[in-house]
């Protein structure tokens, strides 16, 4: 499993040194005198986002809270939130503006394109 880490002080994307335990927590990694040192990060500033392991058709891996298109039908396109569903035991794109939802699978992937993720509002300042 593959996951990404955002730091919601500094507004952007941690790239290295923060890892998941196998019980869900983020601890850092962090060079010491004596050796690497593990801690627990704070976890009202960091927030990590599982993927779920498909691409989208520009071969970008897919994450929970990432904003997608979706070509559903024909002429039809979709924007949504890409989550968790536990009753469906998969993952779905919501769709907010028609109360719908797709759920995802790897016979669509050449017809979705990430357009955002639920953090680019925090990284705009709003």
């Amino acid at each position: 499993m593959s996951f990404r880490v955002y730091d919601k002080k500094k507004r952007r994307f941690v790239q290295d040194n923060i890892f998941l335990t196998p019980d869900g927590e983020l601890v850092e990694s962090k060079k010491s005198l004596f050796g690497d040192k593990l801690s627990f990060v704070q976890q009202d500033r960091y927030v990590y986002q599982r993927s779920i392991d498909l691409y989208d058709k520009e071969n970008k891996l897919i994450y929970v809270g990432d904003y997608l298109n979706a070509e559903v039908a024909d002429d039809k396109v979709v924007s949504g939130l890409v989550t968790y569903a536990e009753e469906l035991a998969s993952y779905v794109i919501l769709c907010f503006d028609a109360d719908e939802y797709y759920v995802l699978s790897s016979q669509v992937c050449d017809r979705i394109k990430i357009i955002g993720n639920v953090f680019d509002d925090l990284k705009k300042g709003k």
